[in-house]
């Protein structure tokens, strides 16, 4: 018996390196009962970072262990978003020196209490809304962590971008942070643009996106299928008290609109 238990321990350190979070529904779907989960901690082979968490001693638990402990371990439908994922990619530059940042999450997927429980140096932010029919085989990219070979989920460029136009609100700060995003996205597919656009279901994103893309009228924008994105009917509010661009019926900050070709 001491023999099979210090066998799982064994698998238990080869299979999970330090710095990750491991969910207690890992651990017992591979065979880690409660009672030896207890043993481990009290041994100091494993530490509790929450209700239902632990860890490896040894590096502590960053976000990205946090992320890879819902993904890998727990195999939730999240992925990491919005500017985080443009920004993991060298595609926006707004975290702190310090560290500290907003960890923007997407998916469908509501996440375990434990995960507010975890002390990172980034504060979360979750988002469930739906912007596609179907989660197409597009728009995805895995990352290199600093954990070993593992990789997580996030969104490529083309997807990030439309996960953070969906959530400009209506104040110029708003847009004009957005679109600042957007002025250095040059080379997007084309083809992975198209796929997404045609299955967003979001009308004011979509027509954010095509606004910009005009904007800045970069080469990948002229191979848009613009016939084949359904943009809805009537016109949609983005930057209260702004003008109206009529091609895409929304509107935005004068210094846009002025500026718009």
């Amino acid at each position: 018996m001491g023999l099979r238990k210090n066998d799982k321990l064994n698998q238990l350190q080869q299979l999970i390196p330090e710095g990750v979070a491991v969910p207690s529904t890992w651990l017992s779907a591979n065979g880690y009962t409660p009672q030896l989960v207890r043993k481990y901690v009290q041994s100091g082979w494993l530490k509790v970072l929450g209700s239902r968490v632990y860890a490896r001693p040894g590096e502590a638990v960053t976000w990205e262990g946090v992320m890879l402990g819902l993904q890998k371990l727990g195999q939730m439908q999240l992925h990491i978003g919005g500017v985080t994922a443009l920004n993991r990619q060298g595609l926006a530059h707004y975290l702190s020196l310090s560290g500290d940042a907003t960890v923007h999450v997407w998916g469908q997927d509501r996440p375990p209490s434990w995960v507010e429980q975890v002390y990172v140096n980034a504060q979360w932010s979750f988002h469930r809304r739906r912007l596609f029919t179907h989660d197409t085989e597009q728009g995805w990219v895995m990352l290199p962590t600093k954990v070993r070979d593992w990789t997580l989920r996030n969104s490529a460029p083309e997807r990030a971008i439309l996960e953070a136009l969906s959530e400009v609100d209506e104040t110029p700060s708003s847009f004009s942070f957005t679109a600042e995003l957007f002025e250095g996205l040059t080379t997007l597919r084309p083809a992975v643009v198209n796929t997404l656009l045609q299955s967003c279901i979001h009308n004011k994103t979509k027509r954010l996106f095509l606004f910009l893309a005009n904007h800045y009228a970069y080469p990948w924008a002229k191979r848009i299928d613009i016939d084949a994105v359904d943009l809805g009917r009537g016109k949609r509010m983005i930057t209260r008290n702004g003008k109206l661009d009529k091609r895409y019926q929304i509107t935005v900050p004068e210094a846009f609109y002025a500026g718009s070709k």
